[in-house]
């Protein structure tokens, strides 16, 4: 990189992004209201603290992670150019989505939280939210784009001989742990993201990120 204050801005993204994702992710994990079948209300009713600042914190993380893309691509001339230039636009394109996605989720469910809404209301609301489409589109662009960037980008790198061959390894089980739910491939998914992003960031910290 052509300056010190540009590597310290990369490193800073590149671990603050990923941090936040899995910071959030806990947290919501330990957010546990009360209630036989509790909603996302029902959280940012009994945790309103909480849901703030958890909302704030995954809506400024992607935000942050963006900044550090550009270190992650290698030169033109370079082995594996052009598909890391794709990966880390594709993983952008992801993170943009998901600004204005995590936004209109958090930002919804508080309001219903705080408008006190019950009964034919609550449930008419949340089925709203649900079928809404700008909403909607913005997370099937960012799930694609958070799943299958990092992987292209990965990819373009181990051809430049740049990271490990099981770093888009890592990329693969990221993005294959979002097909399942629960908490053991939501853990799965928080250390292989860990496993993808780290030797991106160790990269840009030796100024190496634009190099072979």
């Amino acid at each position: 990189m052509s300056t010190v204050f540009e590597r310290a801005v990369a490193v800073t993204a590149l671990v603050l992004g990923p941090l936040s994702l899995v910071v959030t992710t806990v947290w919501q994990w330990m957010l546990q209201p009360a209630g036989s079948n509790p909603t996302a209300v029902d959280v940012a009713v009994q945790f309103p603290g909480a849901w703030l600042t958890v909302g704030l914190l995954a809506v400024c993380g992607p935000l942050v992670w963006l900044a550090g893309l550009p270190a992650t691509v290698t030169p033109p001339t370079a082995r594996g150019a052009l598909t890391t230039r794709i990966g880390a636009l594709v993983t952008g394109a992801g993170l943009a989505a998901g600004i204005g996605h995590l936004a209109a989720y958090f930002a919804l469910y508080g309001s219903v939280a705080a408008a006190g809404l019950s009964g034919d209301a609550l449930a008419r609301m949340q089925s709203a939210g649900d079928a809404e489409p700008i909403g909607n589109v913005l997370l099937v662009v960012f799930l694609v784009g958070y799943s299958i960037g990092p992987i292209v980008l990965t990819i373009g790198l181990r051809i430049a001989r740049g990271v490990g061959v099981w770093v888009p390894l890592a990329a693969v089980v990221t993005a294959g742990a979002n097909l399942f739910g629960g908490p053991v491939a939501g853990a799965v998914q928080l250390i292989a993201l860990v496993l993808v992003w780290t030797p991106l960031a160790v990269r840009a910290l030796h100024g190496r990120s634009l190099g072979g």
